[in-house]
């Protein structure tokens, strides 16, 4: 679909590359494949505000691109709240060989998260069906990062803590303006900030990914 003379490749490859990313066409295909699966889900559920497959593109891809440029070199990656599948099913697009983990309590949208994982497919990602705090073993201790798009950061630590191996990181996904808070909430959740990198989605908003790592 088009909108404004702009299609959802179109947005997804200029994401990319002011993010520094060059995808390849296999992983452009299963971005669009998923885009699918959304749009038909979106007429039922209403998963993202706008259901406009080139607004989506615009927002919550090129939001989730960014955490690709901080990925590990192995799994398991954790993605808590997946519910939309931002970002963990787009970082399994572009890293398919990746151990992923998405986490999602609520029962349409974890169902939503499995069909998506199956049309696109995905056979390295996990749907889990359970709030994160009782998820325990086998990812107690493994997680390599711990990623979520829509949780307070004093939650997402929390959260990531018992999940983060001893070198794991917690992203957390920002605006701007959170910044200074973000910093302050890390020191009180006994989080070191290791790196903060500020990107612009294509509708000209301000971001920055947040990477933290436990203190010991």
């Amino acid at each position: 679909m088009t909108r404004g003379g702009r299609d959802e490749a179109a947005v997804i490859h200029a994401a990319a590359s002011a993010l520094g990313l060059r995808l390849d066409d296999a992983s452009l295909q299963r971005m669009l494949r998923f885009s699918t699966t959304l749009a038909t889900w979106n007429r039922r559920l209403r998963l993202t505000g706008d259901p406009d497959p080139v607004r989506v593109a615009e927002q919550h891809i090129a939001d989730s691109l960014a955490v690709v440029t901080v990925l590990p070199d192995s799994g398991p990656v954790i993605d808590i709240g997946s519910g939309q599948g931002f970002p963990g099913i787009i970082l399994g697009c572009v890293r398919p060989e990746l151990e992923l983990v998405l986490i999602e309590s609520r029962r349409r949208r974890a169902s939503f998260l499995r069909e998506a994982v199956r049309q696109i497919p995905l056979p390295r990602v996990e749907v889990l069906e359970q709030r994160a705090e009782s998820v325990g073993e086998p990812l107690a201790g493994r997680g390599r990062m711990v990623v979520a798009r829509a949780l307070r950061l004093d939650l997402l630590l929390a959260l990531a803590r018992p999940l983060l191996a001893g070198d794991g990181r917690a992203i957390a996904m920002l605006t701007e303006r959170g910044l200074d808070t973000a910093r302050a909430i890390a020191v009180r959740s006994s989080f070191r900030v290791c790196e903060d990198r500020r990107y612009t989605l294509p509708d000209g908003s301000r971001r920055i990914l947040l990477v933290l790592a436990a203190e010991v």
